[in-house]
């Protein structure tokens, strides 16, 4: 439970029992007879109605402390207790509200629509429902409602996806979801379809055997009949399984926009940018030079907080700017905020800057995405999305002009981002960290103490905007020697607060990230970064967090994803060994001094990505 962005989960199993049916029921009555049997089942405890007065008054007592009206917000009833929250302060609530919205563009035929609503609604999702709290009768049912929801949920989104013709896109996360489902049919014959429609006749019944052999080894079954009669549509080629050609829609175009000039919205480029040559070279080349002349070209840019996406981002589109003629449109998406941009709104404030007057932009994002791709259909224009979250965010964003490219810098992979060009950035080497700070604070300064140099560019892990702070540290304070500031770093318990600088911060940068992570990851995440190991194999993490490799997996996977931590190793056998890069490291080292994390169950499952 976040609240005024404050974590408010309590750590008692019974309290996050208890507040959890009453935020299931907000704004209704829960009776108190409902709770004991939540907490105790058929045994409750002689003094259970005392114990579950002491549980309100703990949960009252927890929001006060946090600056909160706690008897506001928990309020006794004649017949019980209620909560009373709004409900757009509820997840479920706008899951439930999302959903709705996209099964009925679903059934509309608004494909587009429909696909971004329904990812929206799985984007709430961080892991399974109620995974941390205790359940009794009520809550368990409750849960396996939500878990309905969100297969329902995908199953849509995956349907409406594949009406649109993503389904090489779609690959990847069917198989992920045969694996994390093994008896849901539904996957395995959306998996298919998928392959089918790639192309990839002989995988999709070799797909139809493996689903055979699970059922009749498992529960002694066959596959249902609508998955058998899709088998037999792939033996025969059936024309009905290819994806329907639609006749292009006609779009009036509003009147022409006048504007002056081009847009040119670029971020101004930094005067010390230090040249990542190949991976510059390998971008410029794929936003000039698209692999399929049909596709325009998408370059994505991602990487772990501060290694500088968005300075190189701006650079390549400084470079390029001039084979863009129709101009440069740059929109921060703020997916790493607690509210990313809503693709409707870029797409307003995009349209507004190419020249259309408010009065002829739709309201809806279908509206304005038509529009767009209209207007940009034979202009060449680049386009940068900065700190993009979800694939379903950049979309609508594309221009349709065969010269034109976009650019987009995320935190973590944009699965289901077509025919993008993924661009992994690392940190700098050592070298590449001394030549920044020589442009930040001058050559003659750094070779007086080279040796201090180095240690402060160790100390920063080479990350960009560590090396960048220190440098205007040390540039604003000149009668500092570097063996000064080297001496602060040193000391971990306060180089983050040493590494901040006006507006930038080592520490808010990766709490980016640690916001995406549920309770146990968030354990799991610190029980790593104070151990003090430099490289986690699974066989490592399985020991050090007490679960099975399969679990260490996931958990290995997950933290991956929120670029948490990096691969620092791998194998052609298909192992590999992460690391958490020392600036992040420092900070769960941080968070373990205000947590102390249990031991993580081994039974407990893990879910490596909530598509």
């Amino acid at each position: 439970m976040r609240i005024a962005g404050q974590d408010l989960t309590p750590s008692a199993p019974k309290l996050r029992t208890v507040l959890s049916l009453l935020l299931i029921n907000y704004n209704r009555i829960t009776r108190p007879d409902s709770l004991i049997d939540e907490l105790w089942g058929d045994s409750p405890p002689i003094s259970a109605a005392t114990t579950l007065q002491t549980y309100v008054y703990q949960l009252r007592r927890l929001m006060t402390a946090a600056g909160q009206p706690g008897e506001e917000f928990l309020v006794t009833k004649a017949a019980g207790y209620q909560v009373q929250v709004l409900p757009e302060a509820i997840d479920v609530y706008h899951f439930e509200r999302h959903l709705k919205q996209g099964r009925e563009l679903l059934q509309e035929g608004s494909l587009q629509r429909a696909s971004e609503k329904l990812s929206q609604a799985l984007s709430l999702w961080r892991g399974h429902a109620l995974t941390d709290v205790p359940r009794g009768r009520l809550l368990e049912a409750h849960a396996i409602k939500l878990e309905e929801g969100h297969l329902n949920a995908l199953e849509m989104r995956i349907d409406a996806d594949l009406q649109l013709g993503r389904h090489r896109e779609l690959i990847s996360e069917l198989k992920e979801l045969t694996a994390s489902y093994p008896i849901c049919e539904g996957f395995y014959s959306r998996l298919m379809l998928a392959l089918y429609r790639s192309e990839r006749r002989s995988e999709a019944l070799s797909v139809y055997q493996q689903l055979r052999a699970m059922l009749n080894d498992e529960l002694a079954l066959e596959p249902s009949q609508p998955v058998r009669n899709l088998q037999q549509a792939i033996l025969q080629g059936d024309s009905s399984l290819d994806l329907p050609v639609k006749e292009p829609e006609t779009i009036r175009l509003p009147p022409a926009p006048r504007v002056a000039s081009p847009p040119a919205e670029l971020p101004p480029d930094i005067a010390d940018f230090t040249d990542r040559r190949n991976v510059r070279k390998r971008i410029e080349l794929s936003l000039v030079t698209p692999a399929n002349e049909k596709a325009i070209p998408i370059v994505s840019i991602t990487g772990i907080a501060g290694v500088g996406k968005t300075v190189l981002a701006t650079h390549v589109g400084h470079r390029v700017r001039s084979r863009f003629t129709d101009g440069q449109l740059y929109v921060h998406m703020r997916g790493m905020s607690s509210k990313p941009r809503e693709p409707e709104d870029a797409l307003g404030t995009m349209l507004r800057t190419v020249g259309f007057a408010a009065r002829d932009i739709p309201a809806d994002l279908e509206g304005r995405s038509k529009l767009f791709r209209t207007w940009s259909a034979d202009r060449s224009v680049l386009v940068v999305l900065d700190d993009a979250s979800l694939a379903a965010q950049v979309r609508p964003l594309c221009p349709t002009g065969p010269n034109s490219a976009v650019i987009v810098t995320s935190r973590s992979p944009l699965y289901g981002l077509t025919s993008a060009e993924q661009v992994e950035l690392d940190a700098f080497d050592l070298d590449a960290g001394i030549q920044l700070l020589r442009q930040i604070i001058g050559n003659d300064r750094v070779a007086a103490q080279e040796k201090a140099a180095r240690a402060i560019i160790e100390m920063c892990g080479a990350l960009p905007l560590g090396i960048r702070i220190a440098g205007e540290r040390l540039a604003a304070a000149p009668h500092w020697t570097l063996d000064r500031y080297r001496a602060k770093l040193a000391d971990e318990g306060s180089r983050l607060t040493e590494l901040r600088w006006g507006d930038l911060d080592v520490r808010t940068r990766v709490e980016g990230s640690y916001r995406l992570l549920d309770a146990r990851m968030r354990q799991a995440f610190i029980t790593l970064g104070t151990s003090r190991q430099q490289h986690f194999s699974t066989r490592d993490t399985a020991d050090l967090l007490n679960i099975s490799v399969t679990s260490a997996e996931e958990v290995l996977s997950h933290l991956l994803d929120v670029r948490l931590m990096t691969i620092s190793r791998c194998s052609h056998g298909g192992d590999f060994s992460c690391a958490i890069p020392e600036l992040i490291r420092l900070y769960g080292v941080e968070r373990a001094g205000e947590s102390c994390p249990a031991t993580l169950d081994r039974s407990t499952e893990w879910c490596s990505r909530v598509p």
